[in-house]
């Protein structure tokens, strides 16, 4: 073809090779970027007209596809869609039914969605019916289904709940009320807000009357259950009487600490059933212990506690030592119970020392001559056994020499000593 050519008689031989090389992989390049794209354009051309196919479903089989392309127009009239290949063609038609089967379940999760949606306005607006009952009163932690069925029957939100499936009013309004019984721990909380937010305080004389007023007067007060508000006042009550109780007693054990603290200051100073209260509050009126105390009547009152004390010969004990003692015996029923059970077990070994002392001479000395006779017996059998073993080991001396082994071996040695 170029042998007449000047360019290439120009070139030598060896050249020409690598040229034309050159020029034929460019060539094979392009005819494929050629080809990938018609494949493309092939494909989305396809893809298209699918599109457009309405009668073409999730359902639609390749065989049902392949007439229905025959009938369209505008796949006849392209006539590189029918030289396409049959496998990229099959590839465009499954990639179809993918999307059109994600799209029918979308379709069909949005319309379960809606249903639901439905539903759940209807148990949302029943589930308001009760709240309106139990704002009035009528519906309450301790209601029953019999006694609110009549008045729930002549509401058009009832009638609609028997109408879809799923929960039922009546179980609706089980878990309503089983609601309310365990808001206890919410109803709780949002009554020590309020009581917080008020600055109210609930005492031991605090009145349930003065209490729901407290709660009822706040703008959420009507979610708090009346059932739940007096468990909480009681509650609460208890707690201020129990706390009540352990400030008196630690107010009692501090006055009775700062009153020993004293005691031993005036016991530092020498204080006797002679001394006078004047003489001795010049001395120490700048101690600590004297300062502890709250006023000068119960200094005084804790210096003459001890000087009749001192006077009598007796350790003095306080007013507030008395008292303490009365508020410890007022304890829990279970540190009775355990002195009680201390006092059994010592009442128990009394009784042994004295069936042991009440035991007469006579039986002491036989259980002595008893425990004498039974240590000989023990020592002579000792004895025996000691005999028998020492008799074993003569004999096993005796054959072991009059054996003829033990003979060689005595000849052995004495030769050897020669």
């Amino acid at each position: 073809m170029f042998s007449k050519e000047p360019l290439w008689q120009a070139v030598n031989d060896e050249d020409r090779k690598e040229i034309f090389k050159d020029c034929i992989e460019f060539v094979g390049r392009r005819d494929k970027e050629r080809r990938e794209q018609d494949r493309k354009k092939n494909l989305e051309a396809f893809s298209l007209i699918l599109q457009t196919m309405d009668q073409i479903t999730y359902k639609t089989t390749w065989a049902q596809a392949q007439r229905l392309l025959i009938e369209n127009p505008q796949f006849a009239e392209e006539t590189s869609l029918q030289m396409m290949d049959k496998e990229d063609a099959l590839s465009v038609f499954e990639e179809h039914i993918k999307q059109s089967e994600k799209e029918h379940e979308e379709e069909k999760e949005q319309e379960e969605k809606r249903i639901r949606r439905k539903h759940r306005k209807v148990r949302e607006e029943y589930r308001k019916m009760l709240e309106e009952h139990h704002k009035r009163g009528d519906l309450t932690s301790m209601s029953l289904w019999t006694s609110l069925f009549p008045i729930f029957a002549s509401d058009s939100r009832f009638e609609r709940m028997l109408l879809q499936p799923g929960s039922s009013p009546l179980d609706l309004f089980k878990f309503y009320v089983e609601d309310l019984k365990e808001q206890f721990t919410e109803d709780r909380r949002l009554i020590k807000d309020i009581l917080t937010e008020k600055k109210c305080q609930v005492i031991t004389t605090t009145e349930y009357d003065e209490f729901s007023k407290w709660v009822l007067s706040h703008e959420n007060g009507d979610k708090v259950d009346h059932g739940n508000m007096k468990l909480c006042y009681n509650s609460m009550v208890e707690k201020a009487e129990s706390k009540a109780k352990d400030e008196e007693r630690e107010a009692l054990r501090r006055k009775r600490r700062l009153e020993s603290e004293f005691r031993n200051l005036l016991k530092a100073h020498n204080v006797d059933g002679e001394s006078e209260w004047s003489a001795i509050k010049s001395k120490i009126e700048k101690e600590k212990a004297y300062l502890a105390l709250e006023n000068d009547e119960e200094r005084e009152a804790a210096f003459q506690n001890y000087k009749s004390g001192a006077s009598a010969g007796t350790i003095p004990t306080s007013t507030t030592e008395k008292s303490a003692a009365v508020v410890e015996s007022s304890e829990p029923a279970h540190s009775t119970s355990d002195k009680s059970k201390k006092k059994k077990k010592e009442k128990k070994k009394k009784s042994r020392r004295s069936d042991r002392d009440s035991e007469s001479e006579g039986e002491i000395r036989e259980k002595e001559k008893k425990k004498k006779k039974k240590h000989a017996r023990d020592e002579r059998s000792d004895d025996e056994e000691r005999g028998k073993k020492s008799k074993k080991s003569r004999k096993r001396s005796r054959s072991r020499s009059a054996s003829p082994r033990h003979s060689e071996k005595r000849r052995r040695r004495e030769s050897e000593t020669d």
